[in-house]
């Protein structure tokens, strides 16, 4: 059950970023970026690699988690 949780919070995850990665795309292309919009747009970056590193852990704990079921 805890892995279903998690798994679905992070694909909750991918989801939001995805989108706000798309609507910033949409947006820069109809303008000059300003320096606020370049900030916002290097903070998602950082976000988007830290949901990134995130995924790889919940994928690891995941597998490993299963690995122990198949073995206990």
């Amino acid at each position: 059950m805890e892995d279903m949780i998690g798994i679905g919070v992070m694909v909750a995850i991918i989801i939001l970023a995805s989108s706000v990665h798309k609507f910033v795309n949409l947006k820069n292309k109809a303008s000059i970026p300003s320096e606020a919009e370049n900030r916002i747009l290097a903070r998602l970056e950082e976000l988007d690699r830290r949901i990134g590193d995130i995924q790889e852990i919940l994928i690891t704990l995941d597998d490993r988690m299963a690995r122990g079921k198949h073995d206990g």
